[in-house]
């Protein structure tokens, strides 16, 4: 049997997880601006500090995702993987002014009661 620390801790690898790749998608939009206002393969892609921020990101959440699944069941902590399909949208928003319609705050709504319903249908063993 897990101890409870281990298991809150898994869970916070999980939530750092989300963090660190919804971070690593707008620093990769961030990227992709960057190499539209800097083409070239030099200044827009070797130079491109968005870009490689954006790769750590994405490794740390890796790492993040590895060390949750450690502890938890794959079942369990997969769902909660798709706040980052509702966090990036919204810091888009904020970040770089994009804009939202009602259809996709519907469909963000549903996917997070989709969240719930599919993480609180695991059984423990």
């Amino acid at each position: 049997m897990q101890s409870f620390g281990r298991k809150m801790f898994a869970w916070l690898l999980l939530a750092a997880m989300v963090a660190w790749m919804t971070g690593a998608q707008l620093l990769f939009k961030g990227a992709g601006l960057h190499a539209l206002a800097n083409p070239g393969l030099s200044e827009g892609f070797i130079w491109n500090a968005a870009m490689w921020l954006g790769l750590v990101a994405s490794a740390m959440s890796m790492a993040c995702w590895l060390g949750s699944l450690r502890d938890l069941p794959l079942s369990s902590a997969y769902p909660w993987t798709a706040l980052i399909y509702i966090f990036t949208p919204l810091a888009s928003t904020v970040i770089f002014d994009e804009s939202l319609g009602q259809r996709y705050y519907v469909g963000m709504a549903i996917l997070t009661i989709g969240i719930f319903l599919s993480a609180g249908g695991v059984r423990a063993k």
